[in-house]
Order: C-alpha cells, then structure tokens, then sequence
C-alpha cells in the first residue's frame, strides 16, 4: 500500500506489517517465509514497527503481532493530525508575511479595495483632512458605529488615515487621482501610534 510509505514506513515495515494484518501472531521465520524479505532483516523490522507502536512483540522465541485494523487506524490518524498542524503553521507564515506586504492601488481600484475591506472590519478609526464626496459616501455607508471621525481639517486635497482593525490605509484623492496604500503589522502599528500620540483613548488597539 503506496499510502504508508506516506508514514514514513519502509518497504520491508510495510510487507510486514501486511502480513502480520492479514495473516495474525506469527514467529521471526514465519514472518520471513509469508512476508517475503529476508530473515537476517526480520528483527531489525520488527523493533522498528514496534518503536513505532504498530506491532506488539513477546516471548522467546519472538512472536509478533499487529495492531487491530482500527488500532493502526487511529495510530496513522493521530499522525495525520500531526502532519496537518504542522502544515497549518505555513498558513500562520504565509498571513504574518501578507501583514508587512505594503499594497498601492490607484483610483477605480483603490475604492474597490477601500470599500472591500471597510466592508469586512469590524472597527474602524479615520483622521482626516478634508474628506471628499466620494470616501465621504463610502465611510457613511458603513454602520456608523464602525466609522469614528477623529478630525476633520479644511485643505485643497483630500486626505485620510484610516485605521480598519488590524489595517492601516493612507488615502489621498488629489484632483480626482486617487490612491491608497494599504499595509499591515508594522505598517499598521506605526500609524496606529502616530494617531495615538495625538489622540486620547483610541477605541481600540492594532491587532498583532
């Protein structure tokens, strides 16, 4: 069976350990004779599937015997669990990474991605200068519980730091050219301070 090779098993694991399956408690010579490898590599095999807690071994002369079925079931299942945390943490890797990745995205697409993510937030915090119709219908078409309007200044151009848990937007719409640089971890963390050296009592903290 290729699948237990996926468990780190030898070819000679694997032909014992289907024999031993198929064929119940057998001796060193049996296991030789019905499993097919040679009788000098039978002990070394048989102490290798019982480190690996698929067999039990006893007596002298040696007799062995495999797990159940759904003993060896539940053994390469607790293993595939293990494999699978471990795979998660290349999803933990791949988020903490996407975090620090600063993204530009210009006018059509810019609102796309503003609206997106002010959609999915569940706070959101914006210091402003100036905020223009546009962003200004954007923000009030969220709930506005979310949307806190720190300060507003008058300018010739429009610009806002928004704060949307655990992202940081920097947005600017200079005669109708739009952009936003959008950013995460220390991105996020330092614009998060900045607002927080100027204004008291943020409603709440970047997420780490």
């Amino acid at each position: 069976m290729e699948v237990l090779r996926d468990f780190k098993l030898s070819d000679y694991e694997i032909k014992v350990l289907l024999t031993l399956i198929s064929e119940g408690e057998l001796t060193a010579s049996e296991i030789a004779e019905k499993s097919g490898i040679p009788r000098t590599s039978v002990y070394e095999t048989v102490k290798s599937l019982e480190k690996k807690g698929l067999v039990v071994c006893r007596g002298k002369p040696l007799r062995v015997r495999a797990l159940s079925a759904e003993q060896l079931v539940n053994v390469f299942a607790k293993k595939l669990e293990e494999k699978m945390r471990a795979l998660d943490k290349l999803t933990e890797i791949e988020k903490e990474k996407r975090e620090e990745i600063v993204t530009i995205y210009r006018n059509e697409a810019a609102f796309n991605v503003l609206e997106n993510i002010l959609e999915k937030a569940s706070r959101i915090v914006v210091a402003s200068l100036n905020i223009d119709e546009r962003l200004k219908k954007i923000l009030d078409s969220k709930n506005a519980k979310k949307v806190i309007k720190i300060r507003e200044f008058e300018n010739d151009f429009s610009h806002a730091i928004i704060l949307a848990d655990d992202k940081a937007i920097l947005y600017t719409n200079h005669e109708g050219d739009v952009t936003i640089i959008v950013g995460g971890g220390e991105f996020s963390k330092f614009y998060f301070e900045l607002l927080s050296a100027f204004i008291k009592d943020l409603p709440f903290d970047v997420k780490k």
